[in-house]
């Protein structure tokens, strides 16, 4: 947990000092594209290589679809209410 915290805090004292830079931000703009990528591929492979996550892929992908689509249901249901009840009162 310490690592991680020592981390951050010396990115951002990196990027704090690097501010007036456009080339370190370009490269790393670049390299956090590929280390994205590289931990895409590697989380396909650690969860490809479980053989009872790829039997139960369907049942995971379906409860993962449901979750995703309540979770923007209820954002646009929040939405539309906070617009409604709280934005629209400030223009009349």
């Amino acid at each position: 947990m310490w690592i991680i915290l020592i981390l951050l805090l010396a990115g951002t004292l990196a990027g704090f000092a690097f501010s007036g830079s456009k080339k370190v931000f370009s490269i790393t703009d670049k390299a956090t594209l590929y280390i994205i990528y590289a931990l895409l591929f590697f989380m396909g492979l650690s969860v490809g290589s479980k053989p009872e996550i790829m039997k139960n892929l369907t049942e995971i992908g379906i409860k993962a679809l449901m979750i995703s689509l309540f979770a923007i249901a209820g954002s646009v249901f929040t939405a539309f209410f906070l617009y409604r009840f709280i934005f629209r009162k400030n223009e009349k």
